[in-house]
């Protein structure tokens, strides 16, 4: 007789007994996470391990000044005098309107519009866009952006301007943060060894609620035990500044984890100050040249013996006299390169210049990000940085835009270069437009920006098209002098290392 088929049974079914261990040890985990959910909403609800905004934890100041100042009229905050030697003068009313809508840009030499100036930069686009678009309203956006300022200066200019009564935060910063010399102390070992499950865990408030409370007992026991934080000076003074500044430049994986860590805190201190105020945050990763920007230094391994390195520049050679007439051999013989030393900046990118000459994009990008990666003095920002920005931005809900993709998609195979971008890092005036239109139509679609017309972005761009057009000769003659400087120093940085190193 055959058997009846029905519920629970037949040649696919699970018994029950398998099915009751499946549910027994999924209650079991559910219930384990029971106390954590319960501890991380009674400290939310209490405040209990709330981000700590007041003091940075790895660096302090010599001193620090206001970034703006009150005329002697009482009317305008403008630039103070004394910080002009790293931003430009910028200015806004003492007693804000009932019309106005005011947005205040942070970041480095790319929110100031380097090596041009602020006229010709995005803060500065931007008005022209919204004053375009919602002619209403009284638009004022401020640039605090600071040439080779990282992000742990720039975090005490947002807490002052906290006080101007912003309505819009922009952040923008994240290539600045290896120009200084910074002798990170011993306070905060446990992180770098524990890696991405330490940063995960710091977004529990319970988990920094009970970091407090050991950190609190710990210094309660040691009372007398003064601040072992680095003092660094009040203004910049980066390695490259100095004589030999390159020189002083070598590589360092522990420095640079610990690099990342301190943006990464300095990332969420801006989010939680924000939040504390109530104030709307943009951040925005700033854009890198992958295409056009060979490495500022290359270095071989430690463990590179003097036979490879010689093989290593036997195949540059052979790479580039090979790139017109065979380019798949060329590209062997730099596969070799970085097979040989993985670490060696400069044969990632050589690599990445014959795949682009091969149209084979997808692996270009990977491998040109790669000699950004290697690069022992990384003046654009590397991909452990753009990771936690993103994993800091996912985490906090916080709104972002990629300005890297932006510049991308203007350029040769999906990849930022000089067709966008003037240098290593600075948008050309049509890249500063570009990102100018993004963050307005992102404020359009927060509602912050309220335009009666459907097509408001054509006639913006042509705003700050005549706006350029405006501009006396001397302005463009500075901006190019700047920029030559900068191109000559470029053209000398991807010479060949020492081989005695």
């Amino acid at each position: 007789m055959t058997p009846a088929i029905g519920p629970g049974t037949g040649p696919h079914t699970v018994p029950v007994s398998v099915r009751r261990r499946v549910w027994f040890r999924a209650a079991a985990m559910l219930l384990s996470l029971l106390p954590v959910a319960g501890a991380e909403l009674v400290c939310r609800l209490v405040g209990w391990g709330a981000a700590d905004t007041a003091v940075d934890p790895f660096v302090g100041f010599a001193a620090v000044r206001p970034l703006f100042q009150k005329t002697a009229d009482g009317l305008e905050y403008r630039t103070a005098p004394e910080r002009l030697q790293y931003f430009r003068e910028d200015r806004f009313a003492s007693v804000k309107s009932d019309r106005e809508f005011r947005v205040f840009v942070f970041g480095g030499s790319t929110v100031q519009g380097h090596p041009f100036s602020i006229e010709t930069s995005f803060p500065t686009f931007l008005r022209r866009i919204l004053e375009t678009a919602q002619p209403n309203c009284d638009w004022e956006v401020v640039n605090c952006g600071g040439v080779s300022y990282a992000s742990y200066r720039l975090l005490p200019i947002v807490k002052e301007c906290l006080a101007y009564d912003p309505d819009l935060i922009v952040f923008c910063s994240g290539q600045n943060e290896f120009l200084e010399q910074v002798t990170y102390g011993s306070q905060r070992q446990a992180a770098p060894l524990l890696g991405p499950l330490w940063s995960m865990a710091e977004h529990l408030q319970s988990f920094r609620a009970a970091v407090q409370v050991f950190q609190s007992r710990r210094e309660s026991v040691a009372a007398a035990q003064t601040d072992t934080r680095p003092l660094l000076p009040e203004e910049v003074h980066t390695l490259l500044d100095q004589d030999g500044g390159l020189e002083r430049y070598h590589r360092d994986d522990q420095r640079a984890a610990r690099v990342a860590e301190h943006y990464g805190s300095n990332v969420r201190r801006l989010v939680a100050l924000c939040q504390q105020h109530h104030i709307p945050l943009l951040v925005i990763q700033p854009p890198i040249n992958l295409s056009d920007c060979p490495p500022f230094k290359s270095e071989f391994s430690a463990g590179t013996s003097d036979l490879q390195r010689a093989e290593i520049l036997a195949d540059l050679k052979r790479a580039v006299q090979l790139s017109a007439s065979d380019l798949p051999a060329a590209v062997q013989s730099a596969e070799r390169i970085v097979r040989i030393d993985p670490r060696f900046a400069l044969g990632w990118y050589e690599l990445g210049q014959l795949l682009l000459s091969a149209a084979r994009w997808e692996e270009a990008a990977r491998v040109l990000q790669r000699a950004v990666d290697e690069d022992v003095c990384p003046l654009r920002m590397t991909s452990p940085l753009q990771r936690i920005l993103r994993e800091t931005v996912t985490a906090t809900g916080t709104e972002f835009l990629d300005a890297q993709a932006l510049m991308s998609a203007g350029c040769r195979g999906g990849i930022a270069g000089e067709q966008r971008l003037v240098d290593h890092v600075h948008p050309s005036f049509r890249g500063h437009e570009d990102l100018a239109i993004a963050i307005a139509e992102w404020m359009q679609s927060q509602g912050l920006l309220q335009s009666a017309q459907i097509d408001w972005q054509q006639p913006g761009r042509e705003r700050c098209q005549r706006v350029v057009q405006e501009l006396d000769s001397a302005y463009f003659l500075q901006g190019r002098r700047r920029l030559q400087v900068l191109k000559n120093w470029a053209a000398g940085r991807a010479t060949l290392p020492d081989m005695a190193r």
